[in-house]
């Protein structure tokens, strides 16, 4: 029922393009499933891609859910229901920017575990997962009389950059014995029995190449599209994919032959609750929202690039039999400087892509079956000239140097940018009237074809062709601008919610509760939690009041520190760093909170422990080792940000003096291997694999065994490195690291509070609080809510009891999204503000979206 060829796939035997929106259930409301569905649908997907994360249906050991906004099976069903197939991705590992790349946070409590392998301890978690999950996409396979036409094995396995046939076949055929019969799918996963996809945004040339040599009998496809990309807290905006730039690429995935298409993503949505990941480097953590700047936004909003892919999508479907059943060949066209051509052909007529690597518009001609065609292409853009297609009723399309979104029975549009020509040649094989109004013009030749050049001016106009049986055609010639819909604009339907704020201490006491003792501080996990924030407490005792340096150790998320109950700074540096403290002579209590800002998704670094999970230590020092750095046999001093080219094994050296210590930690982002006094050190954090996503990774290493007392040298591997952006050295000692500590859960939601009226209270003093405020809301105050969170710090809010995300005030993200399900006519926000900043600029906004 589900086969396919090297062209395309097929279903009960029809070719048929893949067009597909990567939708994730987990990301948004049920309440909103059906509207995106719709929506991608009237986009013109016939396809809807989704993960399913592991830990977000057994978010504690043994407990699973798949009720509610968990209700994995309704989903499939709504895609049954409006006759939308299925690519189902389970995993186990799906990355998706999603905390611990959708591994449950308890499975990293299980010693000597081994992830992304084939280690008994890992798989039989494996197969515990899969035993909930197969059965639902069992049930919902199309060979089932369900959607479901592809399940694909692992995600982006050999980019984890550790082969392992062993594991992937396991899943292969863990997913065969629990009755999978549609196509399995990978993606960077090359295993036996399935059809590999690649994952890209441009060079669709080069993929192409690679997966014709790989894989020659199968389809071309792209499981992820990138036609967005998501932020980070402290990142920049990511909206540098343009709409004009999605058409080019496109262009490029039809003219190299591509013949399914996933979008990634067509609808982003949110990172609700605390699930956000963590994606490289030191500190690259998710937003909450994940909207990724595609074509349905984060408030279900159809955004420019959505009448792109529209355009397109119509375009790719009227030409379906040729793009399903063509062969690439090369083409050589007489063509200007920058220009380059590529041609798809197939028995229902051919497709000649004109790129144009220029600046700027060229106009141009192109001698084509010995006819001289001129043609028009914007600057940077692919432009594809259809010619031989028949329309049925008489008419051949013989050459269109235009744009269309595909031709009707009956009409059709051409578009063009404003003030641009278009070329179009007919064959009729009956006579016909041609009504054709300036200032487009038209000739019939002798052979009975009929040219038109067409101008795409300010107003449409319409090319009309009326046969002698009553049948008539019409064309309508526009520009491209009068085709773009505006995108909707959201309209304030009311004025600011009023907020009426009540507020409460978080005491950092240890008194009561959840309080567990260690000799040094537990991590989440070993503590017992998922996410959220945890507070660590110790006392120590100082011989005199001074200024002292505390190495922390090992950290995986900002800290806040206090001393004595003073709040004494923030650690935002990851992996080890240190702080100056003041100190009194005598006893001092050292309290510390924390956020778990999200695990690692991606990389051989997930697993990594988050909060503290090693004993702070008094009396270190700290020193960057960014400077001073020499080739072996040459007296000149490089720095890391400019790395000098070394040729064959020459060492990269720099020495440092260590006066009494007999404890170091390194910390180096965008290091690789290191040698300390010879021996060589891994970086234990160090995340290198086939591809980075662009970010320079870090590593954490210690290196005390190899440490020795004055002079130690250091030789760095820099082979293909041209900059290092962190490279730190941690020195403390043994004796010196604070013990004893007690370790408790704090902003929990439901934990007794002492409410009372918010007070202004001196904003510089730090200590972490609640806020709450009742607001109405009405259906007519529109569907699109938002609330702001300006002039607070960092923290996390609820509404109505339920957690939708963390929020923290250093862009790129300024408004947080409310979904309207869960609104009621009273509601209750509450903001949990680790510096317990004043809420007096926080807003709730309702709006109506207008332009649809």
């Amino acid at each position: 029922m589900i086969t396919y060829d090297q062209k395309s796939w097929k279903i009960n035997n029809e070719r048929i393009f893949i067009l597909s929106a990567a939708i994730h259930y987990f990301r948004l409301p049920r309440a909103e499933w059906s509207e995106v569905l719709d929506k991608a649908k009237a986009g013109g997907c016939n396809t809807i891609e989704t993960y399913i994360p592991w830990n977000f249906h057994e978010m504690n050991e043994g407990e699973w859910d798949f009720s509610g906004d968990k209700d994995l099976a309704h989903f499939f069903q709504l895609c049954a229901d409006k006759g939308l197939y299925v690519i189902a991705r389970p995993g186990p590992y799906i990355c998706a920017e999603w905390d611990f790349g959708g591994f449950p946070w308890w499975l990293s409590t299980k010693k000597g575990i081994q992830y992304r392998s084939a280690d008994p301890i890992f798989l039989q978690y494996v197969d515990k997962f899969f035993d909930q999950v197969i059965p639902i996409i069992h049930r919902f396979q199309f060979t089932k009389s369900g959607t479901v036409i592809m399940v694909q094995v692992e995600n982006e396995f050999q980019a984890f950059g550790k082969p392992d046939k062993q594991y992937m076949e396991y899943l292969r055929d863990g997913l065969m014995e629990r009755g999978i019969d549609v196509p399995f799918v990978t993606c960077y996963g090359g295993v036996d029995g399935a059809v590999e996809f690649h994952n890209f945004w441009s060079h669709a040339k080069n993929a192409a190449k690679i997966l014709d040599e790989r894989f020659a009998d199968q389809p071309k496809g792209v499981m992820e599209f990138w036609i967005g990309w998501f932020e980070h807290w402290g990142g920049n905006k990511a909206n540098q994919k343009t709409p004009e730039q999605l058409e080019r690429e496109c262009y490029q995935l039809l003219s190299n032959g591509f013949t399914a298409i996933n979008y990634y993503m067509y609808f982003g949505g949110t990172n609700f609750d605390h699930w956000g990941g963590r994606t490289g480097g030191e500190q690259i953590f998710s937003t909450t929202s994940y909207d990724y700047d595609v074509a349905i936004n984060e408030y279900l909003q159809p955004t420019r690039k959505y009448e792109v892919l529209k355009r397109f999508h119509s375009f790719t479907k009227w030409l379906e039999p040729i793009f399903t059943n063509a062969e690439q060949k090369g083409i050589e066209l007489k063509l200007p400087s920058d220009l380059k051509s590529q041609r798809v052909v197939s028995p229902h007529g051919e497709v000649i892509f004109i790129e144009n690597t220029r600046h700027e518009r060229v106009q141009s001609q192109v001698l084509l079956d010995g006819e001289t065609v001129p043609f028009t292409i914007e600057a940077n853009a692919v432009l594809p000239i259809v010619r031989h297609v028949s329309l049925g009723n008489s008419i051949l399309i013989a050459t269109l140097t235009g744009q269309t979104k595909g031709f009707d029975t009956d009409k059709a549009v051409i578009y063009h940018e404003e003030g641009q020509r278009t070329f179009l040649k007919l064959q009729l094989d009956r006579k016909a009237e041609v009504q054709c109004p300036l200032p487009n013009r038209f000739e019939i030749c002798e052979d009975g074809m009929v040219k038109f050049h067409l101008f795409h001016g300010s107003q449409p106009q319409t090319v009309q062709l009326s046969f002698e049986d009553g049948f008539s055609y019409s064309i309508e010639v526009v520009s491209r601008k009068s085709l773009e819909k505006a995108v909707p604009h959201l309209e304030k339907r009311s004025p600011n919610h009023p907020l009426h704020w009540e507020a409460a201490d978080e005491k950092l006491c240890f008194l009561s509760g959840n309080v567990k003792e260690a000799d040094k501080p537990l991590d989440f996990s070993s503590f017992g939690q998922f996410s959220g924030y945890l507070g660590y407490e110790s006392e120590f005792y100082a011989e005199e009041s001074k200024d002292t340096t505390i190495i922390f150790t090992r950290i995986e998320d900002p800290v806040l520190v206090f001393c004595n109950g003073q709040y004494v700074g923030k650690l935002s540096i990851i992996g080890a760093t240190s702080i100056e403290v003041p100190v009194k002579k005598g006893k001092n209590t050292l309290t510390c909170l924390v956020q778990n800002m999200g695990r690692f998704n991606y990389s051989q670094a997930i697993g990594e422990p988050k909060g503290m999970s090693e004993a702070p230590a008094l009396n270190g020092k700290y020193l960057s080792l960014r400077e001073g750095w020499q080739i072996e046999g040459c007296g000149v001093t490089h720095h890391l940000s400019q790395i000098p080219k070394i040729e064959g094994r020459i060492g990269f050296l720099r020495s440092f003096m260590n006066q009494g210590y007999d404890r170091a930690i390194l910390v180096g982002e965008g290091v690789s291997r290191v040698q300390v006094n010879g021996s060589s050190v891994k970086m234990l954090m160090d995340t290198q694999t086939a591809w980075s996503r662009g970010y320079a990774v870090y590593g954490v290493a210690d290196i005390s065994d190899a440490l020795k007392q004055g002079e130690n040298v250091l030789n760095l591997d820099v082979q293909n490195t041209s900059s290092i952006r962190r490279f730190d050295l941690y020195l403390y000692n043994e004796q010196e690291q604070i013990g004893h500590w007690k370790i408790k859960s704090f902003a929990q939601i439901q934990g007794e509070k002492e409410w009372s009226a918010a007070n202004h209270r001196n904003q510089q003093t730090i200590s972490p609080r609640w806020y709450k405020s009742p607001f109405d809301w009405k259906p007519e105050n529109g569907p699109i809510v938002k609330i702001r969170m300006d002039g607070m710090s960092k923290g996390s809010f609820w509404v109505n009891g339920q957690c939708l995300g963390r929020y923290w005030n250093i862009g790129p993200q300024e408004e947080y999204k409310i979904p309207a399900s869960l609104l009621k006519e009273h509601n209750e926000v509450v903001i949990f503000d680790e510096e317990g900043l004043s809420p007096d600029h926080v807003v709730i906004h309702s709006y109506i979206p207008f332009g649809q």
